[in-house]
């Protein structure tokens, strides 16, 4: 399960690169990991860090859990619990092409909810509230690229 953004002019962006050669190959395959990894931390961040409230319930504790939990309401991102989720979210990479996604089938139940529960998104505002840093991170690509091109 995973997020997906459309960008306007990427094969445009794409053939730049690749008529910049290999500097522009590579600041490109290293713009689209640093906007990889920057959506992937702030996924986790939600999960682990952001606000939280949803119920308040008492549980079985086990040596790892506590005996109370705080819930994400509709709408939050997921509330950590065993750290399954936030452990689970991936990072791949092929060329200027990737992918921020975890293969926890549950996941994409948080993700865009079910008819019991609502969605407790994680992956897709991470991925909104990244777009001007992607969009900075590849024209930081592409001016590297330029220079190493023209020297």
């Amino acid at each position: 399960m995973s997020a997906s953004i459309k960008i306007e002019g990427l094969n445009e962006t794409l053939d730049a690169f690749d008529r910049l050669g290999a500097a522009g190959r590579r600041e490109g395959r290293k713009a689209v990991r640093a906007s990889l990894e920057k959506v992937r931390g702030d996924a986790i961040k939600s999960i682990q860090h952001g606000t939280k409230s949803g119920r308040v319930y008492e549980r079985a504790g086990g040596a790892n859990l506590s005996a109370t939990h705080q819930a994400s309401a509709p709408g939050e991102a997921p509330a950590t619990d065993t750290g399954a989720l936030a452990g689970s979210i991936q990072v791949t990479q092929q060329g200027m092409a990737g992918q921020v996604a975890t293969k926890l089938e549950y996941g994409f139940w948080l993700e865009y909810g079910t008819l019991q529960m609502a969605e407790r998104p994680f992956l897709r505002p991470a991925l909104a509230e990244n777009q001007q840093y992607i969009i900075d991170q590849f024209a930081r690509a592409i001016r590297q690229a330029v220079q190493e091109f023209n020297q």
